[in-house]
Formats: structure tokens, C-alpha cells, sequence
């Protein structure tokens, strides 16, 4: 959620980092003192948080998509219909291999699916 500015806490890794190439940051430790700071730091890109963030909602008049009511991301709506529907293909391949754990290299590991290569493809590319 927008709590205002934020700065890098000093003990962070990415103190010094000046750019990063996502507007998305994750973080697992907020510090309000002088400043608000946040430790254990991480940029990700907008397919990691639509993919494995909350709640995703569509605005297909408007071409947004928004996550836990907060989090907005102008796009087509195809957009956000595929990435729902990928979210339920990982949930679906999670849930199998839940149930039934297979050992590497057997012809039926995760490594080896198709919902695991396009989710890892879009992850590395960012749909581009």
C-alpha cells in the first residue's frame, strides 16, 4: 500500500542499488523511526506479483488490473484473464504434485511441465 516515501534501510544489501528497472519492491521488515525504512528488500517485476500476490481483479472497461484493491496495473483484460488462468494452472500442477510427490528426473517432474516453462519464460521476460 502507498505509505509515502520510504528509504533503503543503511544495513540493507541494496543501499546502494540507484535504479532499479521495476517500480515493485517487496520487502519483509518495515522500520519507522526518523524515516520510514524497509530491510530484506527485493525488486520484482509486475508478472511475479500479478502470478503470486493477492487477489487480482479486473477492470475490463478500463484495462486494469488490480491486486488486494491497492496494487494497479493498466493492461488489456486478456491480461488479466490469462494470468488468472495461469494462477489456476500452478495452483492445479502444486496441488497434484502435493498429492502425489514424484522423484527428479521422473518423466512426470514439475521441471518438465508446460505451465512450469511458460510460468518461468514470463517471469524471465516480462511478457516481452
Amino acid at each position: 500500500r502507498d505509505i509515502g516515501r520510504v528509504f533503503m534501510h543503511p544495513s540493507s544489501v541494496n543501499l546502494q542499488v540507484g535504479k532499479y528497472e521495476s517500480p515493485w519492491l517487496v520487502y519483509s521488515e518495515r522500520v519507522e523511526t526518523a524515516r520510514v525504512y524497509v530491510r530484506d528488500n527485493t525488486m520484482v517485476g509486475a508478472y511475479a506479483l500479478l502470478l503470486f500476490g493477492g487477489e487480482l481483479s479486473v477492470d475490463h472497461e478500463r484495462g486494469r488490473l488490480t491486486m488486494d484493491g491497492w496494487a494497479e496495473f493498466n493492461a488489456p483484460a486478456r491480461i488479466g484473464v490469462l494470468v488468472r488462468e495461469m494462477r489456476g494452472a500452478v495452483d492445479r500442477l502444486l496441488d497434484q504434485h502435493i498429492d502425489k510427490p514424484v522423484g527428479e528426473g521422473e518423466e512426470t517432474s514439475l521441471s518438465s511441465s508446460p505451465v512450469v516453462r511458460a510460468l518461468l519464460e514470463l517471469l524471465a521476460t516480462e511478457g516481452f
